[in-house]
């Protein structure tokens, strides 16, 4: 399935995953490509299956698969969106583990990404959840040791309802305050506004802006299936269908084409 935006492809994949669908491939291709690769994987690999078959299948020791993508905001060389796309598959024997070269997302060397590369998809003991890579977290935690550690003539203020603020910070916290809250990531988002409070503490007169409150980062809801079909979702086609029709002139109400 092609999805339209990153929280919902994160969530079918970490779905897949907890489903036993630990080995992967991935590629980039653009959205013709991706109806090629759907019909190919559901002809060869049955990605297109039902959730029961596939449980039925790897109870009979065969591996199931399914096909996630995401629409992106480049474009491809012919002018189509570029799309990123995960072929998940369980644990078994079938075609796709002689034909793919898989990799296992419980091996710390080849952990999957996000299509920004920010964010993995990591086993803790627990359960499948999302976190900042090492590198994303620790480039949050240089750049908060960097901004509370700024000298009196490079720090700007800002006014937020009547009250003075540090400007670079409320920026940082909105960017953390922003990330999606899986489990995990709330827990690294916890950690690192704790971090500033305590380097502000440490660094800021008190005298000066101090950092606004923050209610924690809320879990990251769960968002049905909103396919792309043809390179629009339901919505964008309804939506593309009401602006071509009220840019005529005499038309009247729109017709719900449902």
């Amino acid at each position: 399935m092609l999805h339209p935006d990153k929280i919902r492809f994160m969530q079918r994949l970490q779905q897949a995953a907890v489903h036993q669908h630990v080995f992967y491939a991935t590629g980039r291709t653009d959205l013709s490509g991706f109806d090629r690769l759907t019909k190919k994987f559901a002809d060869a690999y049955g990605t297109d299956l039902s959730r029961q078959t596939k449980h039925k299948r790897r109870l009979a020791g065969e591996a199931s698969s399914c096909l996630h993508g995401i629409r992106l905001t480049a474009r491809s060389e012919n002018g189509q969106r570029s799309v990123d796309w995960v072929l998940l598959v369980s644990a078994g024997f079938g075609l796709v583990t002689h034909r793919e070269q898989l990799q296992d997302l419980r091996d710390p060397n080849s952990r999957l990404k996000s299509p920004d590369q920010r964010h993995e998809l990591v086993h803790d003991g627990k359960t499948w959840s999302w976190r900042l890579t090492h590198r994303s977290y620790n480039q949050y935690l240089e750049r908060l040791h960097r901004i509370a550690s700024l000298p009196p003539d490079r720090r700007r203020q800002i006014e937020i309802n009547g009250v003075s603020r540090d400007a670079d910070a409320e920026i940082l916290l909105d960017r953390l305050y922003a990330e999606p809250g899986f489990r995990l990531m709330r827990r690294q988002v916890g950690k690192l506004a704790a971090e500033l409070r305590r380097d502000w503490k440490r660094l800021r007169p008190a005298s000066g802006p101090q950092l606004s409150e923050r209610s924690f980062l809320g879990y990251v809801r769960f968002l049905p299936n909103q396919p792309v079909i043809n390179g629009l979702t339901q919505a964008e086609r309804r939506e593309a269908f009401r602006i071509a029709f009220s840019d005529q002139p005499g038309t009247g109400a729109v017709p719900d084409h449902r």
